[in-house]
């Protein structure tokens, strides 16, 4: 990543981070005058850290449903309003750091006291609450942080590195024997990103289902074949905001087709809207939901809803 004042972004890190096409970024700048760059002298576009973030959010909210017309002229406290408020107040606990206070130890790279300040937060407020509460702020938090450039991306991805581990530890805690339905969880070719997949797998976990993770970047041809082998209940796919787009329409269409019908395919991440995926999928938008599924497939509950084969 190229550094030079504040404009440090170039064309391809600026995709990567929102999922937005260089092509479409030169779109808008010509349609709708935004983001505009600064040039360099070889005529390479830099930008700033704020373009980032407010094309972060403009991509959410065309992931929404909202029209890039309307959403890419709005400023970046219009989009947040439109977005219900994205930027996850620093929320903590009575009796609890505050959730800004976790940032320093994410900067130093300090792994033992992060680790121990999640765990701590973990046994006082319950796996649940500690995921809705905790994480998905932290999550949030942290990747703010990133696209403001406070933090580097080897800080992020050191924060989850370390928060996986502590929700493996966790999810251990709800694990045991006897017949419990399995839930698949996976990432598609070309997805690097796995936390989701670890959050996911404890609301499982904690909800009386198996989860069964297998990871990041796996082929389509595997994953059908571990649900059919292990007879999953249900397949969830977590999807980036850098690779959601038509590629992932096409993964997930594939694997639609490859395992039974009567097996629900959930799709979350904040890539997965702008994957829109094929009919017979569930988008799931966020952990309550997926909490919600487990519970219904969890020994004892009612059958959750068979995926309509019309539009997700």
């Amino acid at each position: 990543m190229e550094t030079i004042g504040t404009e440090k972004w170039s064309i391809g890190a600026v995709a990567r981070a929102t999922g937005l096409s260089p092509d479409t970024l030169r779109v808008w700048q010509r349609r709708y005058g935004f983001p505009v760059p600064r040039r360099r002298a070889s005529g390479h576009r830099l930008y700033t850290a704020g373009d980032v973030r407010r094309l972060r959010r403009i991509s959410e909210a065309i992931a929404r449903g909202h029209r890039a017309g309307h959403v890419v002229r709005m400023t970046e406290p219009g989009l947040e309003t439109l977005l219900g408020g994205a930027a996850t107040p620093a929320t903590h606990a009575p009796g609890h750091r505050p959730l800004r206070a976790l940032i320093p130890l994410v900067r130093a790279l300090d792994g033992d006291a992060l680790s121990a300040a999640l765990r701590a937060d973990a046994d006082a407020l319950g796996a649940a609450e500690f995921l809705l509460r905790r994480v998905a702020p932290m999550v949030h938090e942290v990747g703010e942080a990133w696209s403001r450039g406070a933090i580097g991306v080897h800080h992020e991805h050191f924060f989850s590195e370390r928060l996986e581990d502590v929700l493996r530890a966790l999810r251990a805690r709800f694990e045991r024997g006897g017949a419990r339905p399995a839930f698949l969880l996976a990432a598609l070719p070309g997805e690097t990103h796995g936390l989701g997949l670890q959050m996911a797998a404890l609301v499982a976990a904690v909800s009386g289902v198996a989860p069964l993770v297998l990871g990041t970047d796996t082929p389509v041809s595997e994953i059908a074949a571990a649900a059919r082998a292990r007879r999953c209940a249900a397949v969830g796919i977590s999807i980036s905001i850098s690779t959601g787009g038509p590629a992932s329409r096409d993964l997930l269409a594939g694997l639609r087709d490859a395992i039974p019908p009567s097996v629900p395919l959930l799709v979350g991440g904040m890539g997965a809207r702008r994957s829109r995926p094929p009919g017979g999928c569930v988008i799931v938008d966020d952990l309550e939901t997926l909490g919600a599924w487990m519970r219904r497939l969890a020994p004892g509950s009612q059958a959750p809803p068979r995926p309509a084969r019309g539009r997700a």
